[in-house]
């Protein structure tokens, strides 16, 4: 079965496109929020969830939550690393592969500021690959997966939040990868809207609709 090519970029169109469906959503959290209706998410959030699989792979991939303007990595980007970084001190034999490019033209790159951190956080810089292209979860694996076959990695833990994993897991699978899922579960520090339980489901729910829609899973 051939892998699928994703390489598409975003469009001046469909970058205000996605904004503009980002803000509706993120006003529905908002008021999820003030009226006390965010519980109502977990409804939602069920069968998004995937059952961790901790057994060492010989690669670890961290998905990128977002880089501000400034070149700072947000807190669902960090929280994903220091994830892995534990993940990568009880096997440190793995590979660690950290995906994030611009999310739209003139942005910075996650990868290179993911890639710092790691060091940081005691990931050798000789076993880190940085994935810095990609704008999309469809492009994070598709660009991952191929690092992953030159080195014949057939298999991978991935780092991600909770909610994203199961979209992200069929993007791999679609690359010919197979998912061994270590989510993140809810990151706190964002702002209220993005950390609202209902505007986070809605989004993954929707991601996946339009993924469908584009078979890119």
């Amino acid at each position: 079965m051939p892998t699928k090519t994703n390489r598409e970029r975003y469009s001046p169109r469909e970058i205000r496109i996605r904004r503009w469906f980002e803000r509706q959503i993120e006003g529905l959290g908002e008021k999820a929020l003030k009226y006390g209706l965010d519980p109502l998410g977990q409804v939602l959030a069920g069968p998004l969830r995937l059952k961790p699989d901790l057994r060492p792979q010989r690669a670890i991939v961290v998905l990128s939550g977002g880089i501000r303007s400034t070149g700072h990595l947000n807190a669902t980007s960090r929280a994903r690393l220091q994830h892995a970084a534990r993940l990568h001190q009880a096997n440190p034999e793995a590979l660690f592969v950290v995906c994030g490019g611009p999310r739209r033209p003139g942005r910075p790159v996650s990868a290179s500021a993911m890639a710092e951190m790691a060091q940081d956080l005691g990931v050798p810089a000789e076993q880190i690959l940085e994935e810095g292209i990609s704008s999309r979860t469809a492009e994070n694996a598709e660009e991952a997966s191929l690092l992953l076959r030159e080195r014949d990695i057939r298999s991978a833990t991935l780092v991600t939040s909770a909610l994203h994993m199961r979209r992200a897991r069929l993007c791999f699978t679609a690359q010919q990868i197979q998912i061994h899922p270590a989510p993140v579960d809810r990151i706190e520090g964002e702002p209220p809207a993005r950390a609202s339980l209902i505007s986070q489901t809605l989004h993954e729910w929707l991601g996946l609709a339009y993924y469908r829609a584009r078979t890119w899973l």
